[in-house]
């Protein structure tokens, strides 16, 4: 994938899962993949982006799909920023059977809501034959320009969540990892889309 990459989300896009009455299964969000391959085979995923956030739940980040053989099974992992109460907030979406959400506060919120700061999140694999295998999602901070011009050098890596379900099932025979770089506009009360650029994108694979 060359970068920058630029694309954008309709209004009412989103990727969630629930259960209850009624049920909430939706995955019309667009996305880009960057590459893809056996889950177990996955080492890293590190993309940076900015975006112009406005809207409750408005979001962009970095997309991780799993899916089986026969394309009757789909797990997935949604990592970046969320538009939250009035607020950037890094996000974690994680969907195994359902979506569980995790979000924490960003500094420089005021920056990154207008999109004059980039922000950069990492997935990867840690663990051993011992520990067993995990997904860790980082935010990096001063891992572009202007962080990297005021001495922070590569980046200095805050943990957001560890997620060990991806090496179960979603690691099995026939099942498929597709990273992708994704934005979401789940409010339905505009025309206007959510418009957002990706200007690093790496992935490692075994």
């Amino acid at each position: 994938m060359e970068t920058p990459l630029t694309f954008a989300a309709d209004a009412n896009t989103d990727m969630w899962k629930k259960p209850g009455g009624p049920a909430h299964d939706v995955f019309t969000a667009p996305y880009r993949v960057h590459s893809k391959g056996p889950t177990r085979g996955f080492k890293s995923a590190t993309v940076t982006f900015a975006a112009a956030y406005t809207h409750q739940f408005d979001q962009a980040g970095v997309l991780l799909r799993f899916t089986d053989g026969d394309g009757s099974e789909r797990k997935w992992i949604k990592a970046g920023v969320e538009l939250f109460d009035g607020a950037p907030r890094l996000s974690v979406v994680c969907t195994d059977n359902y979506s569980d959400w995790s979000v924490s506060d960003v500094p420089c919120g005021r920056e990154i809501r207008d999109a004059s700061r980039p922000v950069t999140v990492a997935v990867e694999r840690t663990g051993d034959a011992a520990s067993g295998p995990t997904l860790w999602v980082y935010h990096v901070r001063g891992a572009h320009g202007r962080d990297r011009d005021r001495g922070h050098g590569q980046g200095e890596k805050t943990p957001l969540r560890e997620i060990a379900w991806p090496f179960g099932t979603a690691a099995g025979d026939g099942w498929e990892l597709e990273v992708a770089a994704a934005i979401a506009r789940p409010f339905s009360g505009t025309t206007d889309r959510l418009e957002a650029t990706f200007t690093e994108f790496a992935v490692h694979w075994e």
